[in-house]
């Protein structure tokens, strides 16, 4: 269907445009010809007019079978010169019609008797309004055919973003079992029973993760528990020298995160703050919020005396490279070093979502 066509909106607004153009044609002829006078050429010219405004949107038709990037010259000029002396023809036929009416009527017989020997100008006039409306479809379908190639663009560029999340969501998990199972295995021959109770909470962590890694977004609660889970399972490895701390300020537990942005920080504050320190340390993990932002914060000693421990590296550039995926500019990570701490603050756009009803 033709565009215009499609919403009365735009009709109307098409119908609006046309009245300038029967306002001139009138002007125009009572200007040229004394014994008519205004009035009475817009009323011969206004029906014509309308009529002939809807026959011109058959240009669009024309300009769709003739495009200029796949057409020559000559063919579409033949096309447009036969389609445009067929616009005419109804356009005359119109007048025709609608000065033989008028004519009845005495004080319509002068500007009917001088319409007939402006015929030519008449028809003329048809045809150049038709090629006029043939320029405007073709700046109408190249208007549309940028939108549609720019809404591709857009969707295309929305798959990779998500083809992307999806990628670094699932970096997570294999570098956490990676770590979970070294620790297991040490533990078969220290502590088989400690092994034996980290793999029961290491399934039920996974458990948790497939269930609420699959969605866009959880609830900041949900990520927290996630958190004491993974807490949890480190405490069987390293005892009383693992403290842990998780604090959600009131207000904040249905805010929407990015599934599983916390575990890989707390994964490298238990790895690089207690695992290298004799007497362990405590990792504090805090959420708050006010009207605009969630603010995320791991904090966790650090042995400035202690060599670096080796790592993939995927940590705190994964979560740098999802939010920066996911918010753009609106999210930002921040490294905070002070002696004897290390600190990592994430600041996110709030948004707020409905409780889900568990199972």
């Amino acid at each position: 269907m033709h565009p215009i066509l499609a919403s009365r909106q735009r009709q109307a607004l098409y119908l609006a445009s046309w009245a300038p153009i029967a306002l001139l044609l009138a002007v125009a002829w009572s200007t040229a010809s004394p014994a008519v006078d205004l009035g009475a050429a817009l009323v011969i010219v206004a029906p014509p007019g309308i009529v002939h405004a809807f026959v011109c949107l058959s240009a669009w038709y024309v300009c769709r079978v003739t495009p200029l990037a796949a057409r020559s010259a000559p063919r579409i000029l033949a096309a447009h010169t036969g389609a445009g002396m067929l616009a005419a023809a109804v356009w005359m036929l119109v007048w025709e019609g609608w000065t033989r009416v008028l004519g009845n009527y005495p004080a319509f017989g002068e500007p009917v008797r001088d319409y007939r020997s402006q015929a030519a100008a008449v028809a003329a006039a048809g045809v150049l309004l038709f090629w006029i409306s043939s320029l405007f479809h073709y700046l109408l379908i190249a208007f549309e055919t940028s939108r549609r190639a720019e809404t591709r663009e857009l969707g295309f560029e929305v798959m990779a973003r998500e083809a992307e999340l999806r990628a670094l969501r699932a970096q997570i998990d294999p570098h956490f079992l990676f770590n979970s199972l070294q620790s297991i295995s040490a533990l078969t021959t220290t502590d088989p029973p400690g092994a034996r109770r980290m793999c029961l909470l290491l399934a039920d962590f996974f458990r948790s993760s497939v269930r609420l890694g699959g969605k866009d977004e959880i609830r900041i609660a949900e990520e927290m528990d996630m958190v004491r889970a993974y807490l949890d399972i480190e405490r069987v490895r390293f005892g009383a020298r693992l403290a842990g701390e998780v604090v959600e300020e009131p207000g904040c537990g249905s805010c929407l995160i990015p599934p599983l942005i916390l575990q890989p920080l707390v994964e490298n504050a238990v790895r690089h703050g207690v695992h290298s320190r004799v007497d362990g340390g405590a990792v504090r993990v805090t959420a708050r919020c006010d009207a605009a932002h969630l603010y995320l914060s791991v904090l966790n000693p650090a042995d400035v005396d202690a060599a670096a421990r080796g790592g993939t590296g995927v940590g705190l550039a994964n979560v740098r490279q999802r939010l920066a995926t996911r918010f753009g500019g609106d999210a930002a990570v921040r490294v905070v070093r002070d002696p004897g701490s290390f600190r990592v603050d994430v600041r996110i756009p709030r948004r707020d979502g409905a409780r889900e009803r568990e199972p």
